[in-house]
């Protein structure tokens, strides 16, 4: 947590000249053993990069109450 503005706007430029290493971070999940991932936000970007990368993991987009229902039926089992 920042409180100094001049931390944040630092931290929020590192952001932007970051790299996103979604792919390696798919690729460990994977090998890790986890087979379901759940986004939950406006959209559904994160799941369609995932089963673009790994076709054999679970991504389930949570952007209403039946895709949450759906997710939680999944994911329960």
């Amino acid at each position: 947590c920042f409180d100094d503005p001049e931390q944040i706007r630092l931290a929020l430029k590192d952001q932007l000249y970051s790299p996103v290493r979604w792919v390696e971070t798919v690729r460990l999940i994977a090998d890790e053993g986890i087979e379901t991932l759940v986004e939950a936000g406006p959209g559904k970007v994160l799941a369609g990069l995932t089963k673009r990368i790994d076709k054999t993991l679970k991504a389930l987009p949570i952007i209403d109450g039946a895709t949450f229902e759906k997710a939680l039926e999944v994911v329960d089992g």
